[in-house]
Order: structure tokens, then C-alpha cells, then sequence
């Protein structure tokens, strides 16, 4: 009956032996510790954006009508000057004839007010023989008019005149009627070229709003046409973080994490958002780049308030992930015992070195290379580690 209580404690002796053999191994490996030091570092910003192409326009319906013709869809690539949408121009063509039949018809106007014009000129209707047989026209010729004109009663010039001035005014009428003809075909001809929009410039259609078949009204939304070869991504940035920006300037920018790319600032936009605080800013992708219009992205601005700053730099050896938290195992200088700190890494690492924005300080001293049992509460005593246990014992 004393047999399986004399086996477990063999069992438990021998479980013993391995944890402080375990422990020996801990105590006898050589542990380095090297002194936190400091760097300089310039903090970045990186603030959100969005692709968008370099130039945009809205196609838009100038006249009423029934689409008829659409010649692609979103994608779709087209040369300045290709037809992209057109609608029915049936009414406009009859108000053009019917403009073409008032034209003709002023113009017969003016030619008869100019033959009326002529006759009067050579041939007045003053000086024009009263009706009637030989004589009385013989009578009215040689002394009733001159008589007249002798003691006043009328004015054969006079009459010349009025007579040229009413048919010359008919001339000038006739005139306007067919400049008011040619002025209301140069309209609808105008209105005919605006049933079809063309492409503005080498691009893609990005949108399209319409179906060949609907029927639109003036100002309504056609497409979206853009020049997608030039990128630029448009960012809102706070006043404060403005410095340094300006014209021609390079950045860094990253586009759906991709690796980092060199950004050229396009366009500076005047006045700031009087709401949000913010300057619109334009920065030019480079050629080739692997972006497409409305994808994120990010760019670096650096921040002038926290230029020359001094941060604390680790061995990224000593960096020991907790989860998704880093973390450094410090030595206490005096008591020689360890605990360990969650830090917040910065960004970027450089020369096998991590800067460090919280949870250290410059001159504490950080263990490299940590056992992977190592705990808070272990002593350091000439390089090597002790085990809790032993320091509470010593303690």
C-alpha cells in the first residue's frame, strides 16, 4: 500500500531536480546590459489623403433631349476631341429650317425694298404725269406744278425727298429682319454642337450618371471625365503643422501601405477651412505610380513644434513583445533587481536602434538579448541573473 506514495515521491523529487537544474541554467547565463542612450529626432506626422486625378471635369447636358449615343463606361480611355455623349437634336434642326425660312424670307424683303429704293431714286413719284388724256397731262406739265411750285402751295424736292426716306427705311428694315434670321441660326447652330460633348482632354471616364436612352434636362450630370496619367493626392493639413510647406517641396507619401514614395507639393490652397483649421494641399504622384483615383493614402509632414527633440534609443535586441505591446526589462542600479516596462516605440529604426517616445528614460540601464524566463523581481549580480526565489532568500 506504501508503494505509490514511495513512486510519487520519486516522481516529485525528481521534478525538483529538473526546476533547479532549470534554475542553475538561468543563474550561470551571462547577461548583457547596456545604458540607454539618446538621439536626435525629427517626429512626422502622417496624415490620411486621398488619390485623386490631377484634372477633373463634370460633363454636363447644355440642352435637353434623349440620349442617343454613349460611347463607354467607367474605364474606358479616349482622345481629346472623341464623341462621348450626344442627344436627339430633331427639334433643334426644325427650329433651324424654320430660322433658314425666316432668313430667305427677309432676304426677299430687303431685295424688293432695294428695287423700291431705286425706282424712287431715278424716277420720283413727283415727277411722275397726272392720269389722263393728252391734254391735261400736257396742262399739269406745263403750268399747273410749276404754278404751284411759283407761289408755294408744294415742294417737289421736298416730296423727292420723303419719298427716298420711306423707302430707304424699308431697305433698313428688310436688313434687320435677316441679320435677326442669321443671328437666330448662329444660336441653334451653337445649341446643335452643345447635343454632343466631347472629351476636353486625353483621359478616362470615372463616373457616368446616364444611360443611352434617358431623357435629361439642361445642367443635368453626364459623366465624370479625368486625366488619370497625373495622380496628386489631396490632403486637408492643420494650420500648425503648415511650416516648411510650400511649392515644390518633397515629402514622403504612402499610398494602401505600398513601400514609400517621394511626393512633390502641386498646389498650396490660400485660404484655410475657417471650421476645421485646415489648408488644402495638393501633392503630385510620381509617373508610373501604383495608385488610382479615390485610394488612401498618407503623407509625411513634419512637425515643427517637436524638431530637435531628445528620445530615448534601445538595441531593438532588448525589445521583448508582450502580445502586441513592446516592452524593455530595466535594472534598477541600486537594488540590482528587474522590472520590467512597457514602452512606445517610435516609427522608424535605424542602425539596429529603436527610438523610444514613453515608458523610458535616458541613463536607465536595459537588459539585451532577455532570457526568455526572465521576470520582473530577478536580481543581476556580477552579469548573471538570480531567480526570485533565491533573492527573497537572500533577502
Amino acid at each position: 500500500m506504501k508503494l505509490p506514495v514511495l513512486q510519487r515521491s520519486i516522481k516529485i523529487f525528481a521534478l525538483g531536480s529538473i526546476l533547479w537544474g532549470g534554475v542553475f541554467q538561468v543563474a550561470q547565463a551571462s547577461v548583457q546590459v547596456e545604458t540607454v542612450g539618446t538621439a536626435v529626432y525629427d517626429r512626422y506626422v502622417s496624415l490620411g489623403g486621398t488619390v485623386i486625378p490631377f484634372k477633373k471635369v463634370t460633363i454636363s447636358a447644355q440642352v435637353g433631349g434623349e440620349v442617343n449615343f454613349l460611347a463607354g463606361v467607367e474605364g474606358d480611355r479616349f482622345k481629346a476631341g472623341e464623341l462621348l455623349v450626344s442627344t436627339d437634336d430633331k427639334v433643334l434642326l426644325a427650329r433651324r429650317a424654320a430660322a433658314m425660312a425666316d432668313f430667305q424670307s427677309a432676304m426677299a424683303a430687303y431685295q424688293n425694298a432695294v428695287a423700291q429704293y431705286n425706282r424712287e431714286l431715278w424716277s420720283p413719284k413727283s415727277e411722275q404725269p397726272m392720269p389722263g388724256m393728252a391734254l391735261p397731262n400736257m396742262m399739269d406739265q406745263m403750268f399747273t406744278r410749276p404754278f404751284s411750285d411759283t407761289i408755294g402751295i408744294g415742294d417737289k424736292d421736298a416730296e423727292n425727298r420723303a419719298n427716298l426716306a420711306a423707302v430707304m427705311t424699308q431697305v433698313k428694315q428688310a436688313i434687320a429682319n435677316m441679320e435677326r434670321a442669321k443671328a437666330r441660326i448662329a444660336e441653334i447652330d451653337i445649341q446643335l454642337t452643345h447635343t454632343k460633348s466631347r472629351a476636353p482632354f486625353d483621359g478616362i471616364i470615372v463616373q457616368k450618371m446616364i444611360e443611352a436612352g434617358d431623357v435629361v434636362m439642361p445642367g443635368k450630370p453626364l459623366l465624370v471625365f479625368a486625366k488619370s496619367k497625373h495622380l496628386t493626392v489631396e490632403v486637408n493639413i492643420p494650420v500648425n503643422l503648415m511650416q516648411g510647406i510650400r511649392k515644390g517641396a518633397i515629402f514622403m507619401a504612402r499610398v494602401d501601405n505600398q513601400p514609400p514614395i517621394q511626393v512633390r507639393v502641386a498646389q498650396v490652397f490660400p485660404i484655410a477651412d475657417a471650421l476645421q483649421h485646415t489648408v488644402k494641399v495638393k501633392f503630385d504622384l510620381p509617373l508610373g505610380a501604383h495608385a488610382a483615383p479615390g485610394m488612401y493614402a498618407e503623407v509625411q509632414v513634419k512637425n515643427a513644434a517637436s524638431q530637435n527633440l531628445h528620445f530615448p534609443v534601445v538595441p531593438e535586441t532588448a525589445i521583448r513583445k508582450l502580445g502586441s505591446l513592446p516592452a524593455v526589462y530595466v535594472v534598477d542600479p541600486q537594488t540590482k533587481k528587474v522590472h520590467m516596462n512597457v514602452v512606445r516605440l517610435g516609427k522608424y529604426a535605424q542602425n539596429g536602434y529603436n527610438i523610444v517616445l514613453a515608458g523610458l528614460k535616458a541613463g536607465e540601464h536595459v537588459v539585451v538579448n532577455p532570457p526568455e524566463n526572465i521576470v520582473s523581481g530577478m536580481k543581476l549580480e556580477d552579469g548573471k541573473l538570480l531567480p526570485e526565489r533565491l533573492v527573497q532568500k537572500e533577502e
